[in-house]
């Protein structure tokens, strides 16, 4: 924790991208160290009505523009509010930090750590005059990254280890060298989401779910000839997808049955943004019992060993 003047001194001048030279700041394996450092929570300076609903105009903790930060260490620090507009962020660290209410746009993030921060609905894929946020060599393990909202983002070799991946819509984010371990759930990725015609496709280029459960998890347009899917007891690998698809729904039409009919309907989810040349698909095991029954589960499994 920072005297108040102190603390004041240091976001002054990381605001305005000037050194931190004189404050007899000590270091941390080899980065300065900022550890605790605070911003007062956004507040509110008026609401008005807008129709019906009732809206606030919000004072950010910080804004910064334009801004290169080198070898921080901010961990458990209090930063929510703080908005980046088109900077640069090498080998800092966040971890452990409250950082509710971030907003990124246009701002690079290299070999940084977010290792236990608090991100919940925090907006990293903001996108400024047609460039979107980049993070290269990021490790979010344990981050809470719920709710986190995405027009467009690359994610290049970040680390996703036990991260709180719920109700997460990508969007048109790519990923590269990405690995996912843990719980994801409600999550979306897009080949190209939502008027991301502007921006590259996400061809989902060497990333590992190997370790991850993957519930309610879409991969909407996208191959996956390039990922590695958990081959576990709670998933069902389909491969040759769109083909595979054909024959397992023609089976169950002929069956007619209860469960053949459920399971017809789960297979036929998001059907439509299934590419033919679609490499692998994974069935959570858990999320087919729920609509199916067990039977369900145990249909599938044996109408595959048929194929």
């Amino acid at each position: 924790m920072f005297r108040e003047a102190v603390n004041l001194e240091i976001w002054d001048r990381l605001i305005k991208a000037e050194p931190l030279d004189g404050l007899k700041l000590g270091t941390i394996n080899g980065r300065i160290d900022v550890r605790g450092l605070e911003l007062p929570d956004p507040s509110a300076v008026r609401q008005f009505k807008f129709k019906e609903y009732l809206m606030s105009e919000i004072v950010p903790g910080a804004i910064v523009r334009g801004a290169k930060w080198e070898d921080l260490d901010f961990s458990g620090s209090k930063l929510n509010g703080l908005r980046f507009f088109n900077c640069e962020l090498n080998n800092c660290r966040f971890v452990q930090c409250q950082l509710q209410d971030l907003r990124i746009w246009s701002t690079t993030f290299r070999e940084c750590s977010f290792e236990g921060a608090k991100l919940r609905r925090a907006a990293l894929g903001g996108v400024q005059e047609g460039k979107r946020n980049i993070f290269s060599e990021v490790d979010f393990s344990d981050a809470d990254l719920r709710e986190t909202a995405y027009k467009a983002a690359a994610f290049e070799g970040c680390i996703f280890r036990n991260a709180r991946l719920e109700k997460v819509d990508f969007q048109t984010s790519t990923f590269v060298e990405c690995v996912f371990e843990g719980e994801l759930r409600d999550v979306e990725f897009y080949r190209r989401g939502f008027q991301g015609e502007a921006f590259p496709a996400n061809e989902m280029v060497n990333v590992d779910f190997s370790r991850a459960k993957l519930h309610a998890v879409a991969f909407r347009g996208l191959t996956l000839d390039r990922v590695n899917l958990p081959a576990d007891a709670d998933h069902i690998v389909i491969r040759d997808v769109a083909a595979t698809l054909d024959r397992l729904l023609s089976a169950l039409k002929q069956q007619g049955d209860t469960t053949a009919k459920k399971l017809a309907a789960f297979l036929n989810i998001d059907r439509e943004w299934i590419p033919p040349d679609q490499a692998q698909k994974a069935i959570n095991t858990q999320d087919l019992a729920r609509v199916t029954g067990v039977e369900g589960v145990r249909r599938l499994r044996e109408l595959l060993q048929q194929q």
